[in-house]
């Protein structure tokens, strides 16, 4: 059966795949003499996918699309990037592992192959016949070799709701290595009664999904809100624990909404930390209970950009009250896009020495540009002592277009070179300093990824100290001990406890906080 005829109407993705039949290796059709041609018997797209850096065959995510309509067409019952509601002009994908397969309307295409963000996008077009198989091997070749230079990937921050047309197996086992992931971890959540498929994996290490150097953790996010689009407490990841931290969700998102919002997420961090767990916030450290929880040593990394725009200006706080703080980031609900931290690991590649390099803030974190930065031949989340100027190296380079590599030292840039061909920069400079502080590198403009999200890389800080100069701000410190006491104001008013013990030990942290950053301002 061919497609049927739709008129004057273009066809939906939908009727077309629906009206397809699946031919068999060398099948043809090929349309009699003096007749029109057959523009409605399929063709068929297939192929090998090959890694560019080892000649093996790879997973991989394709786009294939029509070059004359802009359709984009993905094999019945393949597993996808994104879920069918997204907003208009993002670019769907599907996932593939070894060879690829797809049958379309005659005519010409684009095939787009891409793996994570090491390796360029391979490009390739053809011009397709009714009823014709058309063989397409694609090489993905290498952008930069991150892993002969100790760097390696992860996604903090996954979980899946239930729509999802596939087994959620299979996207396990299918995605991670497709998106080139060393690490992928996947949290544990509730949010009243809301459907998360990935909840029903058990804590811990997932062996079975673990495949093609790709480790995969079942973690947890901890989680309170005041509102559902408003932050109370804060989101709070725990990566390599051996069991769940309960309550995993108070207050709002409690299962039924009405619990207490207690214990705090400060307290659940530290029962995670106790049982060897390292402790990730979420959502550019968006919260109330962010700096009580940093301040008493509960976190251990900090996402930037999971689930959101990049936004640096918390984490420049941060930084700014003389608090090493390394970065991370994640996806959030799907991985829809290509946001990763990369970790620089010390001795052979495990989970064990991935998460140590995290917690040591070996660290940059991009969706798209890959970005080296030294300071005096130091590397991020190093510490250094100086009194003269900072010698700084720094360089990005992407598949993914971007405007411009900056330096940045105390939150305010200081060097910045534009982009050439919007693909690649590098500054090379000495940045004098008079007092102790921090510096780093990142990538900044308004450039999209496919998924629509701003392109961005930010490397981790590097910690430097002049001797007989503060390192601190004292102007950080002072808005944090202002943000503190308006939330204790807003937990005395608006939040429930069932005791007034439980109040008060959760009042009890914030001013503990409140203390540690008034305590910074002398």
């Amino acid at each position: 059966m061919g497609f049927p005829h739709f008129h004057s109407r273009h066809p939906s993705r939908r009727e077309i795949l629906d009206s397809i039949t699946l031919l068999g290796a060398g099948s043809l059709l090929v349309p009699l003499s003096g007749q029109r041609p057959d523009t409605r018997t399929p063709a068929v797209i297939r192929g090998a996918l090959i890694d560019g850096a080892t000649g093996q065959p790879t997973a991989a995510k394709i786009r294939v699309v029509n070059t004359a309509s802009g359709q984009a067409y993905i094999p019945a019952g393949a597993i996808k990037t994104m879920p069918q509601r997204t907003a208009p002009g993002v670019k769907h994908y599907f996932y593939a592992r070894g060879k690829y397969e797809v049958a379309v309307p005659p005519g010409r295409y684009q095939i787009e192959v891409v793996r994570g963000i090491s390796h360029e996008a391979a490009i390739e077009y053809t011009e397709v016949g009714a009823g014709i198989t058309h063989v397409h091997d694609i090489r993905i070749p290498l952008l930069r070799d991150l892993h002969g230079a100790g760097w390696y990937s992860g996604n903090t921050h996954t979980h899946y709701h239930l729509e999802i047309d596939e087994d959620p197996d299979d996207r396990l086992r299918m995605v991670p290595p497709a998106e080139a992931l060393d690490v992928s971890v996947i949290s544990y959540l509730i949010r009243n009664d809301s459907p998360y498929i990935t909840n029903r994996y058990p804590i811990g290490r997932l062996p079975q999904f673990s495949r093609d150097g790709c480790v995969m953790d079942m973690g947890e996010e901890a989680r309170n809100n005041r509102g559902f689009g408003d932050f109370g407490y804060g989101h709070v990841l725990f990566l390599n624990i051996p069991r769940a931290v309960e309550p995993v969700s108070t207050g709002l998102l409690s299962r039924d909404g009405k619990a207490p919002d207690f214990p705090t997420l400060s307290m659940l961090a530290a029962e995670a930390q106790s049982i060897g767990g390292t402790t990730v916030w979420c959502h550019n450290g968006g919260g109330m209970e962010t700096p009580v929880a940093v301040a008493l040593g509960n976190v251990n990394a900090y996402n930037l950009a999971d689930g959101l725009d990049a936004d640096y200006r918390r984490y420049y706080r941060f930084l700014n009250c003389g608090i090493r703080m390394p970065a991370s980031s994640g996806t959030d609900w799907w991985i829809y896009d290509h946001n990763r931290v990369f970790v620089q690991v010390e001795g052979a590649f495990t989970y064990d020495t991935w998460i140590a390099g995290l917690r040591a803030g070996r660290t940059f974190v991009s969706n798209g540009p890959l970005v080296e930065f030294t300071v005096n031949g130091k590397g991020p989340g190093a510490s250094l002592d100086t009194t003269g100027p900072l010698k700084v190296s720094a360089r990005a380079i992407s598949r993914l277009p971007f405007e411009r590599l900056e330096i940045v030292r105390d939150g305010e840039v200081v060097a910045d070179q534009t982009a050439v061909g919007q693909r690649e920069a590098s500054i090379e400079r000495e940045i004098p300093v008079e007092q102790g502080g921090w510096i780093a590198a990142r990538v900044s403009g308004g450039t999209k990824t496919h998924a629509l999200t701003t392109v961005f890389a930010h490397t981790g800080p590097i910690y430097y100290r002049v001797p007989g100069t503060p390192f601190r701000r004292a102007e950080a410190a002072g808005a944090f001990v202002d943000e503190i006491e308006e939330s204790v104001r807003f937990i005395r008013k608006s939040y429930k406890f069932a005791s007034q013990a439980d109040m008060a030990l959760a009042l009890g942290r914030f001013e503990q906080g409140r203390s540690f950053y008034a305590k910074l301002i002398g």
